[in-house]
């Protein structure tokens, strides 16, 4: 599966700058950017470019100003930028929010805490290549699952939504089983 296309997207380089301008050592891509562009690559759609999220080694306490985008601050009560059709999030690796409690986890280790199976897929920018062969499976099997009970309830009360419900529109959207 080639996901260089969806890296060479101008509105996907243009988050990405900001995130290099703001962080240090490597970066991840994380979250629907991944799997809904995997999806649209396989089963047919558009590229999916309104919300990017990434991992970084090391994130900037404040954020440099950028012309045409304002920041916000998330639910999870981190900074990132924002603008009309589009918004991107990138957390530093040690400051991600597990329910476990883990700390200074890999990227592997973050993948495999996330609510959702199909949450759990990464791209190394450094490596170019996926990681996350639940993600992987997620996609290519068209189907969405609880991958980690505690955090998805966690991202469920984040979101003021109920988790079954927040499992059916995700599935929903991509026309995938849940």
């Amino acid at each position: 599966m080639k996901f260089e296309p969806y890296i060479k997207d101008p509105v996907f380089l243009e988050v990405l700058d900001l995130v290099k301008q703001n962080s240090k050592g490597k970066i991840w891509i994380i979250g629907g950017f991944i799997y809904r562009n995997l999806a649209s690559a396989l089963y047919g759609g558009e590229v999916y470019n309104y919300d990017i999220d990434f991992i970084v080694e090391e994130r900037n306490d404040i954020l440099k100003e950028a012309v045409g985008w304002q920041i916000h601050t998330n639910n999870y009560g981190s900074q990132n930028y924002v603008r009309e059709g589009n918004k991107m999030s990138f957390t530093d690796i040690r400051k991600a929010i597990r329910v476990s409690g883990l700390k200074n986890p890999t990227i592997e280790q973050f993948i495999e805490e996330t609510p959702f199976n199909i949450q759990s897929i990464a791209y190394d920018l450094e490596d170019n290549k996926l990681i996350g062969e639940k993600g992987i499976e997620a996609v290519l099997s068209k189907t969405i699952k609880i991958n980690n009970k505690e955090q998805a309830e966690f991202y469920a009360k984040r979101k003021s939504g109920d988790l079954t419900e927040i499992i059916k529109e995700k599935a929903k959207e991509l026309n995938f089983n849940y």
